[in-house]
């Protein structure tokens, strides 16, 4: 059953899987955030108000973001006026698309455009192909001056915190492909539009593996577009073909990357799972939609496509989002039962109780804070055994490059009518050797990566004992409030709200272990705010050095000299020519690599990637410990300031407390609810 097939007859039992849901999902949580805030006011517990702000100021700019890529004339704009339902992106059989087009939601129809030089302008919604097309060469012209057109429009697709980016075409313009390869990383879901006429041509393999397989295939759809100039049963056949032809990819790539035998080779294979891939028209459900022909939408394929595109950003994307949100609710939630507990019975205790237990609670929190030192201490330690674990890999960069370089060459034949062609000599030569490096850098940086996510794993796995040590303080400063002999109905709140048994939910380390062992370091961006992904994405060294579209114009630019003036008058092309002329052109590309090393603080780049996470790992376990630490002191010296002042629990009082505990304990059980569906969803 192909992804098309499956995906229609497969039903979403969770509560996510629409984004009617997500948005649902979305205002319940934000409405359960608003009342933890208010309810943290009044217990004055200030860090986690400033924790929940941040989370809701998070949400309202949060975003789900599409990119469109794939070669000219495959349909991408159409694609996109497809989704929206209306024609708004011009679109030729000609390239059209010239710059970046960001379509957002806007109850005006507006156009927006960005200059490289920082500067903006509002422009009519009409005059948009001036901007944005090559059609002429005026617009083409107009177009290399600007960084990217924002199109505000009033459609239902954006309206749900939708983004669509409109790339130009691949293999047009250097500048454009870097510019749409640098996109990939950062973007939720990435659609390869294909044409049926020509599926999965040489270029398209070339961009998968090079580019796609380095960005998380996991969040990339295939579309093959045109299928109305085929049969149906011709049309099955292709997108099979097409998902067989990158399964071998993905395959090819793992096998050579982690042999078949290891672990990580079957882990891999897991996480990228089936290839999505779907035949559509979109000419047809354009027009399908813009006249309501339900018939003529059907035959394009296109809700199919469209159904399985919102489930994945809402199910699987989504739950990356909602782990945040979720994990404050949880976090707040078990802080304000907790406290509620401790103010209604300090106030009913004896002034020596009393103090005992106040004493008690500074005890264990200074003991917290010193354990918390410690902790950061052996981060650093962790994050120092990373870079040390690395330096090997660094020392044989220069190797590796120039052993990639030297098989290209000599891999490279020459034919007999290149001979006199220099310039396509040239550009041969260079391409092969830009693939060879692009594919040796790319290895070098998985390299690196794969080290810091083992370190960044290893350091969440220990940190384990710690959040669990701080919940077992923070119970027996709880403990000290509440008497359990003549409580019997009441527990301690962590032991209740554990979410599994090595994490204590209320200290917010539930964020950092999910956000860090599920989505890699990717997840702990959501979570702490940090990645590296971005610069790993498309293979680090290839990206400082410039290697990932404009290598080959610096080495057309580096070989100049190895033709001699007789070249193209020479008659026979002996063996010896060849031998020459391979040797000049890996001498030039080889001083061309020793200059980018010397000019690139490579081992101190590397160095500061590095720590990135780990001070991620540390910002988030500092604010997270310290807010309740900070919270629980300052709580016990108000108690201890209402006691001197004869402040007691009167029943109007007690009432608020018991109605903020019902409230909070209904808040915390759909916390606890939604995150085991995002567990499911993302099978930890």
């Amino acid at each position: 059953m192909s992804t098309q097939e499956k995906s229609s007859t497969e039903t979403t039992t969770n509560s996510l899987g629409s984004f009617i849901n997500y948005n649902q999902v979305i205002m319940t949580l934000v409405g359960d955030l608003n009342k933890l805030k208010s309810f943290s006011q009044k217990l004055h517990l200030n860090k986690s108000i400033k924790l929940i702000d941040t989370i809701l100021k998070k949400i309202k700019t949060e975003s789900f973001s599409i990119a469109i890529v794939g070669e000219f004339n495959r349909g991408k704009s159409k694609l996109i006026n497809a989704l929206l339902g209306q024609e708004i992106l011009p679109s030729d059989v000609l390239p059209t698309t010239a710059t970046l087009n960001r379509v957002i939601f806007g109850f005006t129809p507006l156009v927006k455009v960005v200059f490289k030089d920082g500067s903006e302008k509002e422009v009519p919604i009409k005059e948009l192909k001036q901007y944005v097309t090559k059609l002429t060469i005026e617009s083409e012209k107009q177009a290399s001056s600007i960084q990217e057109v924002i199109l505000e429009y009033n459609v239902e697709y954006c309206k749900k915190n939708v983004q669509i980016l409109d790339t130009p075409g691949l293999n047009e313009h250097g500048d454009m492909d870097e510019l749409t390869i640098s996109l990939l990383p950062n973007v939720d879901v990435a659609i390869l539009v294909m044409s049926a006429q020509a599926p999965f041509a040489k270029s398209e393999q070339n961009f998968l593996e090079t580019h796609l397989l380095n960005s998380d295939l996991g969040r990339v759809i295939f579309v093959v577009n045109q299928i109305d100039y085929h049969s149906p049963e011709d049309a099955n056949r292709i997108i099979s073909y097409v998902e067989q032809r990158i399964k071998a990819y993905v395959l090819e790539r793992a096998e050579e990357e982690y042999g078949t035998e290891s672990p990580e080779y079957h882990k891999y294979i897991k996480t990228i799972g089936r290839p999505k891939v779907f035949g559509i028209s979109a000419l047809k459900a354009l027009k399908g939609k813009e006249t309501n022909q339900l018939e003529l939408l059907a035959q394009s394929r296109f809700p199919v496509f469209e159904d399985a595109l919102e489930q994945f950003l809402t199910q699987d994307r989504a739950a990356i989002l909602l782990q945040v949100p979720v994990n404050r609710i949880i976090s707040s939630s078990t802080e304000i039962i907790y406290t509620i507990n401790m103010e209604e019975n300090a106030l009913k205790m004896s002034r020596e109780q009393f103090q005992q237990s106040y004493d008690t609670g500074v005890n264990e929190i200074e003991g917290i804070r010193k354990r918390k030192k410690e902790e950061m201490e052996l981060i650093n330690k962790a994050a120092e055994n990373v870079k040390y674990r690395v330096q090997p890999l660094i020392y044989q960069l220069p190797i590796i490059l120039k052993q990639a370089v030297e098989t290209a060459i000599e891999e490279t034949p020459i034919e007999k009518g290149e001979v006199k062609r220099k310039k396509v000599l040239q550009e041969k030569f260079s391409r092969a050797v830009t693939n060879a490096v692009q594919k040796a850098s790319r290895q070098f940086s998985e390299k690196i990566q794969t080290e810091i996510q083992q370190g960044i794993d290893r350091e969440v796995d220990r940190l384990k004992d710690f959040t669990t040590s701080v919940d077992e303080a923070f119970n027996k400063i709880e403990m000290e409030f509440v008497d359990i002999e003549f409580n019997t109905e009441k527990k301690t709140t962590s032991n209740a709200q554990v979410i599994t048994a090595a994490l204590a939910a209320f200290t917010g380390l539930g964020g950092i272990w999910s956000g860090y062992r599920v989505a890699g370091i990717k997840g702990a961006a959501v979570g702490a705010g940090a990645s590296i992904i971005t610069a790993f994405g498309v293979g680090f060294i290839a990206a400082m050095f410039g290697l990932t579209i404009g290598f080959p114009i610096i080495v057309a630019t580096g070989i100049a000299g190895i033709f001699t003036a007789d070249w193209s008058a020479k008659k026979v092309f002996t063996k010896e020519m060849e031998r020459n002329f391979k040797d000049n052109f890996q001498e030039a590309i080889t001083k061309e690599i020793d200059k980018k090393l010397r000019e690139q603080h490579l081992e101190q780049e590397i160095s500061n990637l590095i720590s990135e996470p780990f001070n991620a790992l540390q910002q988030t376990l500092n604010q997270e410990v310290e807010a309740l630490l900070d919270n629980t002191q300052n709580k016990l010296a108000q108690l201890r300031g209402d006691r001197e002042r004869g402040v007691v629990l009167n029943e109007t009082k007690q009432q608020e407390l018991e109605t903020m505990r019902t409230e909070t304990q209904r808040i915390l059980g759909n916390a606890e609810r939604l995150s085991k569906e995002i567990v499911e969803i993302m099978g930890i």
